[in-house]
């Protein structure tokens, strides 16, 4: 996995939502019903040939009275080659702007663009704005340095998101022609609004949706290279597990869905004995790479060059949540709606949880505990955000999840009503430290991008003594560096 500065990382600055610029909405069209609308500073380069936008539908009041939501975000993919393109996920938002559900679409299709239509003025905008896009590059940069200064201790953004087809079952009514009004641009022309764009949104359903499988569960571990053969283990002793431990626990990077059964393992990691880290390797042989990889988590940081790196563009909101006691950590789910943006990539946070003592140090100094954030993009990439924690003053954060402890481990719990901001977690200075590394459990995937936090939090003396109730000593032993870069911020 490659992560490279581009030239055309410096508009990325100017793209999406963030904590740097706001979102550029721009109208599309417009009836008496609803208005549809781009967010231009979103657009930017998935792969080549592809694209990748925010849009919305944006209610009129009696519409959004029926409906039970004012406002449809959803995340599109472009197809600039073949014409087409394809829905990501979409956010459904209230008069307030809370979420009212959010959801990432199951199957991707990829539709074709009518001519005519406002899928093909859309298209058009992101795929050919006017100008052709041949700005000057260097003028883009400074432009995005400048406004990365100017946003130290920025506020929160808007969500964005856009799905632009009917729930299935919908009628095909015939095209109607309205006018669209002057946007921010001026006017522009009348353009064909088929009724398949914009006819009843799909109401977002009763029932909480389950949360999807977290992203360590998901990312296959990487080629490795001259691995010797596996040695396996020592027989042991079989042991007669309770119901509830039946099963592999739910790794602390990564685990099976939320609720469901655990599927039966006989060989259990851990922090100490048998299953201790210096063993990971030799557990099963898919763990290799906990005892041969040259790019393994956590490390000492020190001697890191400094430079100007990019802000990370945190685009997070107070958020329901499902917590799990996993048998080696607490963990928090999170469904979609909380994204972060660096290095030319838009991540997904999809989960977070604790260690203690923190598992990375600085300059050889250790902290009472740490929180990692674990996001995921579009390709499955993995990208974690350490946020250190140091004894202190009481984190809101941590007392919501305290007061919601589950009271079984692997049963996790949802508490109807209650959400945390997640703006909360992160330090007023957003300065950092990165580096390429692994998951700091089983498997020990390589290939994940971390990035520490320079700053610490703070949380009570009586936070931590709770979590050491549970935890008193879980976390994995510093790795060697073996010659990686490490880069920090000035």
């Amino acid at each position: 996995m490659r992560f490279r500065m581009h030239p055309l990382a410096a508009l990325l600055v100017l793209a999406g939502s963030s904590s740097v610029l706001a979102a550029d909405w721009q109208m599309i069209a417009s009836d008496k019903k609803r208005t549809i609308e781009l967010d231009r500073a979103s657009i930017l380069q998935s792969d080549p040939g592809t694209k990748v936008a925010w849009g919305r539908i944006v209610l009129a009041e009696s519409e959004a009275e029926t409906a039970g939501y004012t406002t449809v975000k959803a995340l599109n993919r472009y197809d600039c080659r073949n014409q087409t393109f394809a829905t990501i996920k979409r956010v459904y938002l209230d008069a307030d702007s809370a979420v009212v559900k959010d959801e990432k679409v199951k199957v991707e299709k990829d539709m074709p663009v009518a001519a005519g239509s406002v899928d093909e003025k859309l298209w058009r905008d992101v795929c050919k704005p006017a100008g052709g896009g041949a700005k000057d590059i260097s003028q883009l940069a400074m432009n995005a340095s400048k406004a990365a200064q100017a946003a130290q201790g920025g506020g929160k953004q808007d969500v964005r998101v856009a799905d632009y087809r009917p729930a299935k079952g919908a009628e095909k009514p015939a095209v109607t022609r309205v006018s669209e009004g002057k946007g921010d641009h001026g006017a522009e022309p009348s353009i064909p609004i088929k009724k398949n764009f914009i006819d009843k949104p799909a109401p977002p359903p009763k029932a909480e949706p389950v949360p999807e499988k977290p992203a360590h569960a998901e990312a296959p571990p990487p080629e490795v290279r001259r691995v010797p053969a596996y040695v396996p283990p020592r027989p042991r002793p079989r042991v007669v597990r309770s119901p509830v431990m039946q099963g592999e626990a739910h790794a602390a990077h990564g685990h099976g869905a939320p609720g469901t059964p655990l599927a039966h393992h006989e060989i259990h990691w851990s922090y100490e004995g048998e299953g201790a880290p210096a063993n990971w390797g030799t557990l099963k042989p898919e763990w290799q790479l906990c005892n041969v990889g040259e790019r393994q988590s956590p490390i000492d940081i020190r001697d890191g060059i400094k430079v100007d790196l990019e802000p990370i563009r945190f685009d997070y909101r107070p958020s329901n949540f499902r917590i799990v006691d996993n048998g080696h950590t607490i963990q928090v789910n999170l469904g979609p709606g909380n994204t972060m943006a660096v290095m030319g990539r838009m991540y997904d946070l999809v989960q977070f949880h604790f260690h203690r003592p923190s598992e990375e140090r600085i300059n050889g100094k250790g902290f009472d505990m740490v929180v990692h954030l674990v996001h995921k993009d579009l390709d499955g990439r993995l990208a974690v955000v350490a946020v250190l924690l140091e004894r202190g003053q009481a984190h809101p954060v941590m007392q919501t999840l305290w007061n919601n402890l589950p009271l079984e481990k692997n049963v996790d719990y949802s508490p109807e009503g209650v959400a945390v901001d997640l703006n909360q977690l992160l330090p007023e200075n957003r300065s950092y430290y990165t580096y390429m590394g692994s998951l700091t459990t089983p498997p020990c995937s390589e290939g994940v991008m971390w990035m520490v936090m320079k700053q610490p939090a703070q949380v009570s003396a009586e936070q931590i003594a709770i979590f050491s109730r549970l935890y008193p000593m879980n976390a994995r032993p510093v790795q060697s560096i073996r010659g990686r870069l490490i880069k920090e911020s000035r």
